[in-house]
């Protein structure tokens, strides 16, 4: 009996869940498939402004001296007094003594070019007196020589009608003849005089030359700025004997500082293309010193001499024009230089990730995506500069998806 019931409970139990199975499987209620729903996707956008835009050209360049002179002393001598300011980085102004060489020599020099010269226009004064009284002397003498013309005439005249001797005719000519002879004397005075008055004026000449010299040099032992600069490389002290043409340092002009940098190929073309070319085209040149910027205008002055084959672009200069304010620069700072570009008729400035695969960009037409090709004209920053099938004021997706698709239904955020 007990393996009997060992064999029946099993199967009784099996045969209760079946039938429990299928009661629940006839009496379980029916549902219905909900219909499928389109997915929206929420994405982000920027509009759309159409514009005339004239992006800046973000470089990178150096600074650099248009004026760099070496300060050399003029003269011989001992410096006696310097510019407090002569030392590295020292500033100065234009005209301001840098350094006075001891000036005893040369002003004794002066005195003494001065003096020879006195004497000498002095020695003019009394040659020129003395050829004027030559000159009334010989007058004088051929008046007395017409005088004794007319008395020998006579004296002829009167030997011919026997009236005085042959002694006395003889007399009266010999008078003439040494009068003759001292007027040709005192004619040949009166040239040695001329050519000696000349060799004065010709040493006058010289002397001044010499004086002009010595004032000159005596000039020059004071050496003077040219320009407002900074000093570099500065050996002078004070006492120390130069030579001519001794270095004492160097003088940078900050008035004439420029920042050199560089333009692609295709920079340089577009700016050229333009009716203002480059030279004279306007730019800024920015310094950062810490959180300190200085903001400094400038304009393109040249084109370097030639390509730079290393980097394939065009070297400028551009010239900062507000020298005081440029007064703080030093050649070598590196600095950024803005530069106009050209002008971009009737374009859209967007980020650059309304930017698809393709240059394909999204705009939104009854809530779904419309794809549109665009043309990339110019960068400005992480911005690009676009043109083609675009509408003033539409919106363009900005959202990056691998999704992403024309006809895809989106809601602006």
């Amino acid at each position: 009996m007990r393996k009997v019931l060992l064999v029946l409970v099993p199967i009784v139990l099996l045969a209760a869940g079946a039938v429990g199975a299928s009661y629940f499987i006839r009496t379980k209620p029916s549902v219905e498939p909900s219909p499928p729903t389109e997915r929206v996707w929420t994405v982000d956008s920027v509009p759309v402004r159409l514009t005339d835009i004239q992006p800046e050209i973000q470089l990178f360049g150096k600074i650099f001296a248009a004026r760099q002179i070496q300060i050399r002393a003029l003269v011989t001598g001992q410096i006696v007094e310097i510019h407090p300011n002569l030392v590295e980085g020292g500033l100065i102004r234009r005209g301001e003594v840098i350094l006075a060489i001891d000036e005893f020599e040369y002003r004794s020099a002066l005195k003494e070019s001065e003096a020879r010269l006195a004497e000498a226009r002095a020695r003019i004064v009394e040659r020129e007196a003395k050829r004027r009284a030559e000159t009334e002397a010989l007058k004088r003498d051929r008046e007395i020589l017409a005088v004794l013309a007319r008395d020998l005439k006579r004296a002829t005249q009167l030997r011919k009608r026997g009236n005085i001797s042959i002694q006395s005719l003889d007399k009266k000519r010999l008078e003439m003849s040494r009068q003759q002879r001292a007027i040709v004397l005192r004619q040949n005075g009166i040239d040695a005089e001329a050519a000696r008055l000349e060799q004065e004026k010709a040493t006058i000449e010289r002397l001044d030359v010499a004086v002009q010299r010595a004032r000159y040099d005596l000039e020059r032992t004071g050496v003077r700025a040219p320009f407002d600069g900074v000093f570099m490389n500065v050996t002078a002290q004070a006492g120390q004997r130069l030579g001519v043409l001794d270095s004492v340092g160097s003088l940078i002009a900050t008035g004439r500082l420029e920042a050199r940098f560089h333009l692609s190929d295709a920079q340089y073309g577009r700016l050229t293309s333009t009716d203002r070319g480059v030279i004279g085209r306007k730019a800024r040149v920015v310094w950062r010193v810490g959180q300190r910027k200085l903001d400094l205008k400038a304009v393109i002055a040249r084109v370097g001499a030639q390509i730079d084959t290393a980097s394939g672009g065009v070297e400028l200069f551009a010239r900062i024009e507000n020298r005081e304010a440029a007064s703080s620069l030093r050649p070598g700072a590196f600095v950024e230089v803005h530069v106009p570009d050209r002008i971009y008729a009737n374009v859209a400035r967007v980020p650059e990730t309304v930017l698809h695969p393709g240059n394909v960009v999204y705009g939104v037409e009854d809530g779904r995506l419309v794809a549109r090709k665009a043309e990339i004209v110019g960068r400005v920053g992480n911005d690009v500069l676009l043109r083609g099938g675009l509408s003033d004021g539409e919106r363009l997706v900005t959202t990056q998806s691998v999704a992403i698709a024309p006809g895809l239904r989106v809601e602006l955020r």
